[in-house]
């Protein structure tokens, strides 16, 4: 099974302090918003986490409402099989169309059946239609 929809994700860069996660997954969780995706790093001094919820709009309200920057991009949620290869399958098609990805994050527990990443390109179009023509069908 592969699918993939569209989304939006959003993200918060700033100086890497300690907290800075607990405090946004704070504002979030207790607006009863889940996280769906959340990918967070640092580099140096600072910090981007980015995330996908299940309210994007009213995440990023709360969150601008305490004085966070919150900037969204375009993402794909693809959802696949867990099972070996089938990230493969996706990502062999991408590479021959010629398609650079730019960040791809996920996690799944190993009982589950399905694993959820996103997909982040400059040409996210392309993709979907290369995941709806080549893979959904099969």
């Amino acid at each position: 099974m592969v699918k993939a929809e569209l989304a939006r994700q959003l993200m918060v860069r700033g100086d890497n302090e300690i907290g800075m996660l607990a405090k946004i997954t704070r504002v979030i969780s207790q607006a009863n918003i889940n996280l769906v995706a959340l990918c967070a790093y640092s580099i140096e001094n600072n910090v981007a986490v980015m995330f996908v919820t299940d309210d994007n709009n009213e995440a990023k309200r709360l969150l601008e409402a305490k004085g966070y920057d919150i900037q969204e991009e375009e993402v794909i949620l693809l959802s696949i099989d867990n099972q070996p290869g089938a990230l493969q399958r996706v990502t062999d098609k991408i590479a021959e169309a010629g398609v650079d990805l730019a960040l791809v994050y996920g996690s799944v527990d190993e009982s589950a059946e399905i694993n959820r990443s996103v997909i982040i390109s400059n040409n996210n179009l392309e993709i979907m239609m290369i995941i709806r023509t080549e893979l959904e069908r099969h």
